[in-house]
């Protein structure tokens, strides 16, 4: 069965890290105690019925202590979720990226209007949460406001209930860790993906979320020249259920134009920080065009196609020649050309991989080149294999061959 939602944009620059998938089963009401906590904790479990009445069946505590204490308590005894029912932003903030194995969530102030947050929402450890449409009366900037279904004054401490409910539903109904749950609902809440100024992302809307989950967000996709291989190479930003990808070949020069398997490389699973992902085709100079592209397959076996990329393979156009004489002592030569400009390399290793010695590292013209290599000028060399290296870099691609060739003294 092919899905339909596999999307390629384009960007360059992104920050890795991992996130490891979890369900939320056991939560802990971290406040001051009484029937404020008890009243988050309904809070809570509303929020997570409010999508089709399907209750939270995990564990929810009431610990009213300090958030540092909370923390301690969430690792000790292996709890997923902290919902802060008190102010104290700063706190979280700082304390949450000590404790990466418990998710935070709590509101960006009181209704009063005393603790504002100007940092990003989306690099914010701690999901931060607002009280009804109008949320600048508690916080700026939020990342979702919710709201309050416990009493008729739209507390933030009680809309922050209700939105971890809905976020923990969503981890748990599409089986993703509570991170991929927040890039979910920033992509689906009533804000459309966009960002406000007071109220983040808007409201969660589960009923978009589960029905029709962000795909694999492919970021980019290219391939390189190097020698005679071509390496590909992709990002995604987000991950649902990504089993993995099949790397496609289509040689255009060949008598039937067909679509050809060349591999296949493991996915992430669940995930909505960048990953990268390669693989190197050896067998890519069969032709002169060749075009490739990604089938992503999700776990229950959907799949969906990549965008086609295509790379122009000219191998007589870039070529290292065998050094003569080989064997040779004490000299010998060297010879090259290529048909692109750029900073041109050539070194010689021993068998280890040691460099022996730098040839030529100069920016030079298109051309055919040769360099005379004298092993009588290190003391060093005795009999032997030895291997030369050249490499050309050019503003698109990376040029590299190597050759073995033998010292006989």
């Amino acid at each position: 069965m092919q899905k339909k939602n596999f999307c390629i944009l384009i960007l360059f620059t992104l920050t890795i890290q991992s996130i490891s998938a979890q369900q939320i089963d056991k939560v802990i009401i971290s406040g001051y105690g009484g029937q404020h906590d008890l009243d988050v904790k309904n809070a809570f479990l509303i929020g997570y019925a409010s999508y089709n009445n399907t209750p939270f069946t995990g564990e929810v505590i009431l610990y009213s202590n300090t958030l540092q204490t909370s923390y301690n308590y969430a690792v000790t005894n292996n709890y997923d979720l902290i919902i802060r029912s008190t102010s104290g932003l700063s706190t979280g903030l700082r304390l949450a990226p000590d404790y990466p194995t418990v998710e935070l969530v709590m509101p960006a102030g009181s209704n009063v209007y005393t603790q504002v947050f100007f940092g990003d929402v989306i690099t914010s450890p701690v999901v931060i949460t607002g009280a009804g449409e109008d949320s600048n009366q508690t916080g700026y900037t939020l990342e979702f406001y919710g709201e309050d279904p416990i009493s008729g004054n739209n507390l933030s401490s009680y809309s922050n209930g209700f939105i971890a409910g809905q976020l923990a539903f969503v981890a748990n109904t599409l089986n993703c860790s509570f991170d991929s749950a927040r890039v979910l609902a920033r992509e689906k809440g009533t804000e459309g993906g966009l960002l406000d100024l007071y109220n983040g992302f808007g409201e969660v809307q589960p009923q978009y979320i589960v029905t029709n989950p962000l795909p694999v967000e492919l970021t980019t996709f290219t391939a390189k020249l190097i020698g005679k291989n071509v390496k590909l190479f992709w990002q995604t930003s987000n991950e649902i259920n990504n089993y993995g990808f099949e790397v496609e070949r289509c040689a255009l020069s060949a008598e039937r134009k067909v679509w050809e398997k060349i591999g296949f490389v493991n996915g992430n699973g669940n995930s909505n920080s960048p990953k990268e992902y390669s693989f190197v085709d050896d067998h890519a100079n069969v032709t002169s065009i060749v075009k490739y592209r990604l089938k992503q397959i999700d776990n229950d076996g959907q799949f969906d196609y990549s965008d086609i990329i295509t790379i122009t393979l000219s191998p007589s156009d870039f070529e290292l020649f065998q050094n003569y004489p080989n064997p040779f002592n004490p000299s010998t030569k060297i010879s090259w050309q290529t048909s692109v400009s750029g900073w041109q390399t050539l070194k010689v290793f021993d068998i280890l991989g040691n460099e022996i010695v730098t040839l030529v590292d100069e920016f030079r013209e298109a051309g055919s080149y040769a360099e005379t290599f004298n092993a009588s000028v290190t003391n060093q060399m005795a009999s032997g294999i030895y291997i030369y290296k050249i490499e050309i870099k050019s503003k698109e691609m990376l040029y590299t061959m190597t050759k073995k060739m033998t010292l006989m003294k």
